[in-house]
Formats: structure tokens, sequence, C-alpha cells
């Protein structure tokens, strides 16, 4: 029997329906990759580095990105790259050149590369921007919580808002373990003075494990704990007239919005990138769902973690074990080939999954992908 045998064109399915519109905010923000140099980096406290990457020139294509998002950094001898938010709004960067905070992680290949020794003028490649994370066009008070690095996209966040002069009032709660993981908080102080001047802004930086005689005076706790009994609880804010913005480790950012949830904050009024390491599930594309509109190929971070494959091999466990990629002599002039996102070279960005239309694209779909070609008898083709 033919491999071809009951295989249908993809497009039968949407005859007569209209196809899924693209998300148009993704449109002038397309991932490209730049290549440049560490400018500079500088210690913002005795784990916490800001690193400035200056982008080369020669017609190299603009960065685009919007206060809040992220980048894939990777450095010569790294299998991966890896994820961090910008650091400054976009309109505040010198030409060509982006800031991010660098926190080190224990076993962290970037982090611990970064701090081992100088790296001023060293090779690096940029791809981005990435992630849907930013300011909302409401005039609703903005509900800030960080932790650790998270500082860096809160605080490009804020940076830009003011700039722009929203009229809104700002609540920021930043968590931190004592008072010597505290930074950028002169610039927060300047961001207060220049913030609209009929609207609050307030900075309240909240330590866990702060030593009782050390003399802080200011808030305890975890930051999301001390969120709920000072903010929530005793009805300060009103949740109905609120957007709330999470960045930093994903635990905080779970209990966050557990926090928020059962305050009765609607899902739609909180907005994160949670950061995914090696650790979570790589996206899987369900190629029946796939309308090709491309999207989520040009978004991808790095070259292979999104490919078109002829055929997906699979001797056991749940997912393919290999594939093949396609070859032009080999491929179809049909598209009746497989996208595929490879486990290994995914850094679990998922800014796929946001780009997709048509919801294809799920970190908790099936490990065996959905393909057009159906499964065979020894593997999925």
């Amino acid at each position: 029997m033919s491999d071809f045998a009951g295989f249908h064109d993809p497009a039968e399915r949407l005859a007569g329906q209209p196809l899924p519109a693209p998300d148009k905010t993704v449109y002038g923000r397309r991932v490209a990759t730049h290549r440049g140099s560490i400018k500079s980096v500088r210690s913002l406290t005795y784990d916490t580095y800001e690193l400035v990457v200056e982008r080369g020139n020669g017609g190299q294509p603009a960065l685009n990105a919007r206060a809040g998002q992220y980048a894939a950094l990777k450095v010569a001898g790294l299998d991966k790259p890896r994820s961090y938010s910008f650091a400054r709004a976009p309109e505040c960067e010198a030409a060509g050149q982006s800031t991010f905070f660098i926190r080190l992680v224990p076993n962290g290949q970037f982090s611990g590369w970064l701090f081992e020794k100088d790296r001023t003028g060293e090779e690096i490649v940029l791809s981005g921007p990435l992630g849907g994370f930013g300011l909302d066009p409401s005039s609703d008070r903005m509900l800030c919580v960080a932790g650790g690095s998270g500082m860096s996209a809160i605080f490009s966040i804020l940076e830009h808002a003011c700039n722009e002069r929203v009229a809104r009032d700002a609540l920021f709660f930043y968590g931190a373990r004592t008072s010597k993981d505290l930074y950028c908080l002169d610039e927060l102080a300047e961001i207060g003075k220049r913030w609209h001047p009929k609207h609050s802004f307030e900075f309240i930086p909240v330590l866990s494990e702060e030593p009782e005689d050390s003399g802080w005076d200011g808030a305890r706790g975890f930051v999301t704990d001390y969120m709920k009994k000072n903010c929530l609880d005793n009805g300060r804010i009103d949740l109905a007239q609120c957007k709330a913005y999470f960045c930093g480790p994903p635990p905080m950012i779970d209990s966050g919005i557990r926090v928020l949830a059962d305050a009765g904050m609607s899902g739609s009024c909180i907005f994160y990138d949670k950061f995914e390491d090696a650790s979570s599930p790589a996206p899987v594309i369900d190629n029946t769902k796939c309308v090709l509109c491309d999207e989520c190929l040009l978004v991808k971070p790095t070259d292979n973690c999104i490919i078109e494959v002829s055929k997906l091999i699979r001797n056991s466990g749940p997912g393919p074990d290999r594939y093949e990629v396609v070859s032009p002599s080999e491929t179809s002039g049909l598209y009746y080939n497989t996208l595929y996102i490879d486990e290994e070279e995914c850094i679990r960005c998922y800014a796929c999954v946001d780009a997709c239309p048509a919801n294809a694209i799920s970190p908790d779909y099936d490990k065996t992908p959905k393909t057009l070609r159906g499964v065979a008898a020894r593997g999925i083709t």
C-alpha cells in the first residue's frame, strides 16, 4: 500500500472556515540574531552583574524590543543560549546596546562563565526580542512584584512608564534575601522623583533572611506573603482597578498568582514571562492543527530548535528518538512534512507557544507529536 494511502490535504478541514488571525503585536518584532561583543560588566551586588552587550553594525537588523521582553544570549563554549530580560527601557539604551542583570546561579553555565573572569570585549550572540511581557495600555494601578534578577524586566517597564508619563499609580514589591542583595535603589528613587506628578510611585523591598540585629527597619518575610498581608488583606488597593506584573523565580510567580487569584483577580489582568530551564517540558507541535503561517519559525531564538523534518523515528519511549531533516531532493512539492521541536535544542523560552495563532504548540501536548502522515508501522512518518 502506498505511504500516501488515506492521506488528505490539511487545507480540507479549513474549507469555508476563516483562518485564525495571527497576533499582530508580533509583527515588527521578529526574532533576529545579532553578533556583537560585551561592552562592559559591572558589579551590582556580590552575586549580580550588569552586562552591557554591544551589537555589531554592518547591516544587522534593528532589535525592535519593548520594555519587559527578553533575549537569548550565547557565547562560544556553551552548548545552549540562556534567556535574560532586558534591564533598561529601549529608549534609554545607547545606540546598538542592550543591558541585562545577570545573577550567579549554582551550576549555571552562562552566569558561571561570566563570573569566572573579566569578559569585556568577548564575542557574544544575541537573539531577540522574545516574549510578550510588557506595559498594558490601561490606566489601572500597576502592582509589580519581582525577585532576584527579575528586577530587570520590572525595572525596564517602570522606566518606560515613567518616560511615557503614564497617568497610573505604581506599587513595586521586590523580594530579596538580605540587604546585601538589593540594587538599583538610586535608580528607582529617581523614577519615583520623575513619576507622573498626579500619581504615586512606591518601592517596597521585602527581605526574607535579613538578620534581626542588622538595623533593617523595612519589610520582612516572603514578598508574596507580605504583599497579601499589607496590600490585599487590609483593602489597601482595589484589584478591580489593578494590573499585576511579575518577574523572578517561577515559585515566586506561582505563589503571587495564587494570592491574587484567591483575592478575586482575573488571570487576564496578570502579566509575566516565566523563565523555564531544561527540567521543564519542551513544547510539542501538533501538526494537525498547524495552519502553515510560519509565526513559530519567525520567533525561534536558535537555528535548530524548530525544524522541518521528513520523518520522525521512534524506537522506544513516548517521543521520537531521531529524525530525518527535509531534503529538497526527497521532499514532496506539497507540504506533508512535519514541524518538530528538538527537545535537546529547545531553550524553553516558549516564544513559539505565544506566537502560534492556532493553538498548535504546547508543552502539555503528548510527547509523540501528531503529524499529517499519521502513525506508521515502525515510526511516525
